[in-house]
C-alpha cells in the first residue's frame, strides 16, 4: 500500500489548511448573509432562521476539527471529517431547488458559488492526499 501525498508530502497538510480556512470563512459570509437577508434567500417553506442556526453551529467545528486530526496523524479520520463539512457547505446549492435562478440576487450566487467551490476543492485535495491514484516519484 502506497503513502499517503500527506505523508510523502507534507506540503499537501499547507493545502487542506488553506483550503479549510478558506472554505470556513466561506460560509461565515454565507451563514450571516442569509440569517441577515432571510426573506431573500430562497428556502422551504418548513426552514427558519433558527433551523440555519442550528445546522451552521453544528457544522462548522467539523472544519477546525477534521484539520486538527488530520494535523495530528489521524488521516482518515480527519480527512472523512473535512469532506462531510464539505458536503455540508455544498448543501448551499439547495437555494436552487426553491427559486429559480433569475429570482435570486448576484450577491446570493456569488455566496454560493463561492462556497460550494471552494468546499469541492476542499473536498478534492483531501481525498487526492488520503487516497492517491498514483505512486509518488521517489
Amino acid at each position: 500500500m502506497q503513502p499517503s501525498l500527506l505523508v510523502a508530502n507534507p506540503g499537501w497538510l499547507n493545502a487542506v489548511k488553506w483550503l479549510t480556512i478558506a472554505t470556513l470563512v466561506s460560509s461565515i459570509l454565507h451563514y450571516v448573509d442569509n440569517v441577515i437577508f432571510f426573506a431573500d434567500y430562497p428556502e422551504p417553506v418548513w426552514i427558519n432562521p433558527g433551523m440555519v442556526d442550528v445546522f451552521w453551529l453544528v457544522m462548522t467545528p467539523l472544519a477546525p476539527l477534521g484539520y486538527k486530526w488530520m494535523k495530528q496523524g489521524h488521516l482518515h479520520l480527519g480527512a472523512g471529517v473535512l469532506v462531510l463539512y464539505g458536503l455540508c457547505n455544498m448543501l448551499s446549492l439547495g437555494h436552487y431547488n426553491y427559486a429559480p435562478m433569475a429570482h435570486i440576487s448576484a450577491k446570493i450566487h456569488l455566496f454560493i458559488l463561492i462556497e460550494a467551490v471552494l468546499a469541492l476543492g476542499l473536498i478534492g485535495v483531501v481525498l487526492m492526499a488520503c487516497f492517491p491514484l498514483m505512486k509518488p516519484r521517489t
